[in-house]
């Protein structure tokens, strides 16, 4: 039988060894967390690479990392011919912001960056000419212990919900404002897993407040296109942010130069979730039904017709709730097929695409070929790479 002094040493030890990463900035030097990766030359555009560092708290770990961006941002706008992209990166679980992880998030996405400057002039004379790539790091790695660090989840889970608040969104906004200081300037957030989550916590409740501001006039969207890969989001607080599109009748278009304006092809925001995720489609459910039990009997069974209980949509993600489920997208004969869910409830800019298993196999698989290709699909629907065309939203709703 164990004593009170044996409990209390095995939960040290086990908090000990889930926890053995420190918590910590990474990246301290302006010639740590900025680097232009990419100089321009026939063929290839230039790229900066900028990283920005939240404490376990949603604070900024050093405030100078977005300053210095945001001075980076205004210099490379002065500079440019046709305005720059800026493409914000919010990694999740199991990364953060340590430069000498050559497996992480932090690499990955530097190396995409790279491509990608070879990339942009294929894009065609309107697009933006220079890149800005900003890495929104958090500690989303606690253990490297195999077996312990699953054991993490959770706890980071409460971490990324404390960082979707005031200095992220803050950040998010200020980094767009000034790459839109020049019209012709184009944003792309994206964020994976927790990432996903925090992006989407972030820009929701800021998109509602000034979509009521702004009512039938429309706004400029903060980001030309945000995208969630695999994200670890609730059903419950998508189905609202949802439920406020719909009874609001957001639309989103793309508007021109000259005045003009169309209906958007494509979203606004759009989250991708894989049938094959395990992490989003059984853990996140398990741990989230043994952590609501002592709430269930506060959750209301009935919220309309048709549609689920708020247990339901509390304890499972939204890219696996066939009643937010916009879109499903397949390979089929080596072609790429979307197709929007035939009399989908969610009928809104956010769309929420559920793809099979041949284009994502699992939760951090997102970064191959056919993932990429959709998410290209969808960009180039909203022409993110036009610099004389901007996304807007509108309510059409009576004020």
């Amino acid at each position: 039988m164990l004593t009170k002094t044996r409990v209390a040493v095995i939960v040290c030890a086990i908090f000990f060894l889930t926890t053995c990463e420190s918590s910590t900035s990474y990246n301290k030097t302006p010639d740590e967390y900025l680097t232009q990766i990419s100089e321009a030359s026939e063929g290839r555009a230039s790229a900066d690479f900028a990283i920005i560092e939240f404490d376990e708290f949603g604070m900024l770990w050093d405030r100078s990392q977005l300053d210095d961006t945001l001075a980076l941002i205004r210099r490379r706008s002065a500079e440019s011919e046709r305005g720059i992209i800026l493409l914000t990166y919010t990694h999740g679980w199991q990364n953060n912001a340590d430069p000498t992880d050559e497996a992480g998030d932090l690499a990955r996405f530097r190396k995409t960056m790279i491509g990608m400057a070879g990339n942009l002039p294929k894009q065609g004379p309107s697009a933006p000419d220079h890149i800005i790539a900003v890495y929104m790091g958090w500690r989303g790695v606690t253990s490297n212990l195999p077996g312990l660090s699953t054991m993490t989840f959770w706890g980071r889970k409460r971490v990324a919900q404390r960082i979707a608040s005031y200095q992220m969104r803050e950040s998010l906004f200020l980094l767009s404002k000034a790459v839109k200081t020049r019209p012709e300037s184009k944003v792309y957030m994206s964020g994976h897993s927790m990432g996903g989550m925090i992006l989407a916590h972030a820009l929701a409740p800021a998109l509602t407040t000034v979509l009521m501001m702004s009512g039938d006039k429309g706004l400029p969207f903060m980001a030309d296109m945000a995208v969630l890969k695999n994200p670890a989001l609730d059903g419950l607080s998508t189905h609202q942010f949802v439920d406020f599109l719909k009874r609001n009748k957001v639309v989103a278009e793309i508007r021109f130069e000259d005045g003009s304006f169309e209906p958007a092809p494509g979203p606004a925001m759009v989250s991708i979730t894989s049938k094959a995720d395990w992490v989003t489609s059984l853990a996140y459910p398990a741990g989230q039904i043994v952590g609501n039990v002592m709430t269930a009997t506060d959750f209301r069974s009935n919220l309309g017709r048709g549609l689920p209980s708020q247990q339901e949509l509390a304890d499972n993600t939204q890219g696996h709730l066939d009643h937010l489920i916009s879109h499903q997208a397949w390979m089929e004969d080596g072609k790429l097929v979307l197709e929007r869910v035939p009399n989908a409830y969610n009928d809104t800019p956010f769309w929420i695409i559920q793809v099979t298993e041949d284009i994502s196999s699992g939760h951090s698989d997102v970064d191959n070929a056919r993932f990429g290709s959709l998410i290209r699909r969808v960009v180039q629907m909203n022409r993110l790479y036009d610099t004389k065309a901007q996304t807007w939203l509108r309510m059409t709703t009576p004020e």
